[in-house]
């Protein structure tokens, strides 16, 4: 018989369930992430995490959005 997950622990695994690490492989700046559906893949970001591609600002000074490396890290790692 599986028990009846609580409030808690049901709020828990719609956060956190399901998500894996994955290393970025030119920083090894390591995030959580989970691949929902063919057209969804979500990323949690640990408190530690920093990617320095995201640090940096654009060309017209706007903080850069995303990191072609550790795009191509996670395509890898769902296709494994």
């Amino acid at each position: 018989m599986t028990r009846a997950l609580s409030r808690d622990d049901h709020r828990e695994e719609q956060l956190h369930g399901g998500y894996h690490p994955v290393a970025c492989g030119a920083c090894t700046t390591t995030v959580l992430v989970r691949h929902a559906s063919a057209k969804q893949t979500s990323i949690q970001w640990p408190p530690d995490a920093a990617c320095p591609e995201l640090l940096d600002r654009g060309p017209d000074g706007a903080p850069v959005r995303a990191c072609a490396r550790l795009g191509a890290s996670i395509r890898a790692a769902e296709r494994s």
